[in-house]
C-alpha cells in the first residue's frame, strides 16, 4: 500500500513541476511580449552596451 502511495506522491510531484514550468514559460513569453512592446513605444530608451563598464574595474 504504501508503495502505491508514494509512486501516486512522485507521479503528483511531476505533475505539478510539469504545471509550474508551464507557468513560468508563460510568465516569461508574456514579459518578451510585454518588453518588445515597451521597447517599440519608446525608442528613445537605448540598450546597454553590451561592453563591460571598463571604469568599473580596479
Amino acid at each position: 500500500m504504501w508503495h502505491k502511495l508514494k509512486m501516486l506522491s512522485y507521479q503528483h510531484f511531476g505533475t505539478l513541476k510539469n504545471q509550474l514550468n508551464d507557468v513560468h514559460q508563460e510568465i516569461s513569453d508574456r514579459t518578451q511580449k510585454q518588453l518588445k512592446a515597451f521597447a517599440k513605444q519608446n525608442p528613445e530608451i537605448k540598450q546597454p552596451d553590451s561592453e563591460p563598464d571598463q571604469s568599473l574595474k580596479r
